[in-house]
């Protein structure tokens, strides 16, 4: 159900309103209403909330889990990367391994954290946070999901270290070269639609990752479920203001445009 403001509770128009089909006609039991509870809205957090979703773990994140040595993120793009420690004393790693592997990370040290980088993934419903308090449903909208893999740049960087040591190695200047240098000098003069193209090229996904590059980093402070800090930003889920709504839409209509169908899969 749609309304005409946030941050209030979501309640019925005074006059009847059509409480859309039956359970039965979807070929489901006509279940008993157990109990109601009181929907509300807040947008407090709707512009700050994200989703991180790990595809790689088996089970939740547990509390004290990640603990990332260091976070970031490039705010414009909203690209996020989390250096979460590798256990080096364990007898599963490799130390001479780790130490090959570290000089990708440009740091002289050993490979000792796996780096996570975000992923976006295509919107195609709207998300929701909700939080039950005292009885009630507050529900905030997620401004964006995001996957986080693991990132492989220190393997692309030793790449790129050792096809650089090669050139180098390989290099010989020719005989005609030695003698003399020449300097080319190039003067383009774009028509109309070269200049259209070089507009599209500007759109184009290499443009993009060049300005996703350009980017600075930004340094973000981490915090784990249960600190002082994470429940603080928690309570701003729960909504203040106790104002009714009043809906323009039916309860159809609003979860359709939220989650696309209401009919289930049967």
């Amino acid at each position: 159900m749609s309304a005409a403001n946030s941050d209030h509770e979501m309640t019925e128009p005074t006059e009847p309103a059509t409480l859309g089909k039956p359970a039965t006609e979807y070929g489901l039991p006509n279940d008993e209403i157990l109990v109601e509870v009181p929907v509300y809205l807040t947008q407090k957090l709707a512009k700050q909330l994200h989703l991180l979703q790990y595809p790689q773990k088996n089970s939740t994140v547990r509390k004290g889990e990640l603990n990332p040595r260091d976070a970031r993120i490039k705010p414009v793009h909203g690209q996020l990367e989390l250096d979460i420690p590798l256990d080096v004393d364990s007898p599963m790693y490799n130390d001479e391994r780790g130490r090959e592997l570290g000089g990708g990370l440009g740091t002289g040290r050993r490979l000792d954290i796996t780096t996570l980088g975000s992923v976006d993934i295509p919107k195609n419903s709207d998300y929701l946070a909700g939080v039950i308090h005292h009885g009630e449903l507050h529900l905030t909208n997620i401004a964006k999901v995001t996957q986080l893999r693991p990132s492989l740049k220190y393997l692309d960087r030793l790449a790129e270290k050792k096809l650089a040591e090669s050139k180098i190695d390989d290099y010989e200047e020719p005989d005609d070269e030695k003698d003399a240098k020449t300097q080319t000098i190039q003067v383009t003069v774009r028509s109309a639609q070269a200049e259209e193209a070089l507009r599209q090229q500007q759109h184009s996904i290499a443009f993009i990752q060049k300005k996703l590059e350009e980017e600075p980093w930004s340094r973000l402070s981490y915090y784990d479920v249960g600190t002082s800090e994470s429940v603080s930003k928690c309570g701003k889920l729960v909504a203040t203001n106790r104002e009714p709504l009043v809906c323009r839409t039916t309860p159809d209509e609003y979860l359709t445009s939220v989650i696309g169908s209401t009919a289930p899969d049967v």
